[in-house]
């Protein structure tokens, strides 16, 4: 198959599929369970870079409320998060990640070197320094 004729979202989500299927294995490895490497980091992963309140973490995923709500408890309830009074307001809750969620990142990070590597030695350091200052552009 040609991958001229392939359009963008098929050739994105054919990438994202093998990053995927490299965090099975190393979620396996780690004894992290399959799905949690990829759905819980990504929560997690917004929780890392300051997106710390239930309703932020919403709008940032574009998810109701209560769908927000129900991941994290799920991740609490399996030690990767904990909420916390908000200092300013008792009635808000904080999001703070655990040592099992800092684990959980360490395993992604592992996984996204392993990936980085393999495309470097597949299409050459330039090529994917090009790659990422591309998917790096703000495109809306």
């Amino acid at each position: 198959m040609e991958n001229n004729n392939l359009d963008i979202k098929f050739l994105l989500l054919e990438k994202l599929n093998l990053i995927e299927e490299l965090s099975f294995i190393e979620a396996k490895r780690h004894e992290f369970e399959t799905n949690d490497i990829v759905t819980a980091t990504r929560i997690i992963t917004l929780i890392q870079n300051g997106i710390v309140t239930p309703s932020l973490l919403g709008k940032k995923l574009n998810i109701s409320r209560q769908a927000i709500h129900k991941s994290i408890n799920n991740l609490c309830e399996k030690g990767y998060l904990c909420l916390d009074d908000e200092t300013s307001n008792k009635k808000n809750k904080q999001i703070n990640i655990t040592k099992k969620g800092n684990e959980l990142l360490a395993c992604r990070k592992e996984v996204m070197n392993k990936v980085e590597k393999t495309i470097k030695r597949n299409i050459g350091e330039s090529e994917f320094t090009k790659l990422k200052e591309l998917l790096g552009k703000k495109w809306d």
